[in-house]
This record gives structure tokens, C-alpha cells and sequence, in this order.
């Protein structure tokens, strides 16, 4: 009983967590975008595959977790948007400065 509840709850925290993601790699992805120079775009492609590939391993990862309670997985599953908004609010923050 207690698996199919966390593994409800973690379900539901996933659908709200893949909904933030489009916010999420707006975030990162404006920073990168503003420094980028007209020469770099295949710099540029490459490092947003990462940060997609990365993002969606790291999605995975979590999931994989959903059937285990003692890990926690409904707040695991937030771990890659936490992650990437921290990213992206440093990046933010750095742009400002400059």
C-alpha cells in the first residue's frame, strides 16, 4: 500500500514538475542565448543538447526512484528543475553584472 501511494504521489509531482520545465530552460537558455556571438551557434546547439540531455538524464534518474519510499521520490523528481533554476538564476546574475 504504501509503494502504489508513493508511487501516486511521485506521478502527480512529476506532472507538475515537467510543466516548469519549459520555464526552466527559458532561464537558462536567455542568458546563453544574450552572450552568444554570431559565429558561436554551433557552440551554442551543442551546449543546449547538453543541457536538454543532461536535464532528461537526471529526470530519469529520479524516476527510476518512484518505487522506493525510503528515498523520497515525489520531491526527488524536483531535483533537476531546482538544479537548472539554480543554473539559470546564476547565469541571470551574472549577465546583470556585466
Amino acid at each position: 500500500m504504501l509503494r502504489k501511494r508513493t508511487i501516486l504521489r511521485t506521478e502527480l509531482s512529476k506532472r507538475f514538475s515537467n510543466a516548469l520545465v519549459v520555464v526552466t530552460f527559458v532561464l537558462v537558455g536567455i542568458p546563453l542565448a544574450i552572450t552568444a556571438q554570431r559565429r558561436e551557434t554551433s557552440i551554442g546547439i551543442a551546449m543546449s543538447i547538453c543541457i536538454a540531455f543532461t536535464y532528461f538524464i537526471f529526470v530519469v534518474l529520479t524516476d527510476t526512484m518512484k518505487g522506493k519510499a525510503n528515498f523520497h521520490p515525489e520531491i526527488l523528481i524536483w531535483l533537476p528543475n531546482v538544479v537548472y533554476l539554480t543554473l539559470g538564476s546564476v547565469l541571470f546574475y551574472r549577465l546583470a553584472k556585466r
